[in-house]
C-alpha cells in the first residue's frame, strides 16, 4: 500500500520485528535462529507470527544461555528461505517497527542475500522504518535503553526477554508509552520520524552502533561499569563488574577487551560467551 507521512500510525499497518540470531555479527557468518512479527492495525494486534530457524551451523554458548535456544532444538526447523512467503504475508504492506531495529534488519538483509533475494526487492523500498531505540535516546538521552530496562522505565511487564515474539510485543507496547507525549497511535508517520530523528532507510539503517546490540554498544560508547553475566571455559556461569574498552579480533575471534574489576586488569572476554550485560548504578563519590 502507499504511505503517506501525513497519516496517523493508527491508519498504517505495523509490523513490528525481532530476531533472535546465533551472534551479533553477519560479518562473522552468524545466522537468524528465530523470527518474530507483530502485525498491528487500528492499534490493535491483528496477526503473530514466531518460527525457529535452522541456521545451518553452530549457535554460540552465550546465545543459548541468554535465549534458552539450543542447537538441537533448531534440528528440523526450516531454513530462512523456508518460512520466508509465511513471514512476508505479516511483513507486506506494512511499516517497520524494532528496537534497535538497525541489527534486525541487518541480518534480515543477509539471509535475504543468502537465499538470492535483496531485502528492497522483497519489501518496498520507500517502507517507512521507526526505532524505538533511536526514540528513547532522544527522550531519556543514551544509557539504559536495553528493551527489558527501557520497558520497566515505561511502567510496562515485558512477558519475558530474548524470545523474538515475545520481544515483539514488549516493543509494541514500548512504542505506544513513547508515543504517548504526542498523540500515541493518532501520531502522524511525519510526527514519529521527528521523534527518532529522521527517517531510516530500508538500505540504510542508521548510525553504525545500531549493528550491535544496545547492551553492548551503550557499554562500549559510555565507558561506565556494568554487570557482565559471562560463560567460563567449563560453560559456568560467573559474573563480574567490568568497563568496556573496544571490540577486537583475537586469535580471528571477535573479543571484548575491558577492564575486569575482579582481576584488576585488562582482560579479552569472547563475544560469543557473554551472556547479559546490565548497565549498573554508583553512588557518587
Amino acid at each position: 500500500m502507499p504511505f503517506s507521512l501525513l497519516q496517523p500510525l493508527a491508519a498504517v499497518p505495523l509490523a513490528f520485528i525481532d530476531t533472535e540470531t546465533t551472534g551479533i555479527s553477519t560479518q562473522d557468518g552468524h545466522r537468524v535462529i528465530e523470527l518474530g512479527i507483530v502485525r498491528v492495525e487500528g492499534g490493535r494486534v491483528c496477526a503473530e507470527y514466531q518460527q525457529l530457524i535452522d541456521p545451518q551451523r553452530w549457535v554460540s554458548p552465550g546465545i543459548t544461555a541468554l535465549t534458552g535456544i539450543s542447537r538441537d532444538m533448531l534440528n528440523g526447523q526450516p531454513r530462512f528461505a523456508d518460512q520466508l512467503p509465511a513471514a512476508l504475508r505479516l511483513l507486506e504492506g506494512a511499516a517497520l517497527i524494532g528496537h534497535n531495529v538497525g541489527f534486525d534488519l541487518g541480518f534480515l538483509h543477509s539471509e535475504l542475500r543468502h537465499a538470492g533475494m535483496e531485502l528492497a526487492h522483497v519489501l518496498d523500498v520507500r517502507t517507512p522504518i521507526l526505532d524505538t531505540v533511536r526514540i528513547a535516546r532522544r527522550r531519556f538521552g543514551r544509557g539504559g535503553n536495553a528493551l527489558r530496562r527501557l520497558a520497566a522505565r515505561l511502567g510496562i511487564d515485558s512477558v519475558s526477554a530474548h524470545r523474538a515474539l515475545a520481544d515483539a510485543h514488549t516493543t509494541r507496547l514500548v512504542l505506544e508509552q513513547l508515543l504517548a507525549p504526542l498523540a500515541q497511535w493518532q501520531t502522524t508517520l511525519a510526527d514519529a520520524m521527528i521523534a527518532q530523528g529522521g527517517p531510516i532507510g530500508l538500505q540504510d539503517t542508521g548510525q553504525h552502533d545500531s549493528q550491535l546490540p544496545v547492551e553492548l554498544a551503550e557499554a562500549l560508547e559510555l565507558h561506565r561499569p556494568v554487570e557482565m553475566e559471562y560463560l567460563d571455559a567449563n560453560q559456568q556461569r560467573t559474573h563480574r563488574v567490568i568497563e568496556a574498552r573496544s571490540l577486537r579480533r583475537f586469535k580471528g575471534e571477535m573479543v571484548l577487551v575491558a577492564h575486569c574489576r575482579l582481576r584488576n586488569a585488562e582482560r579479552y572476554f569472547k563475544i560469543d560467551r557473554i551472556v547479559h550485560l546490565s548497565r549498573i548504578e554508583e553512588p557518587p563519590a
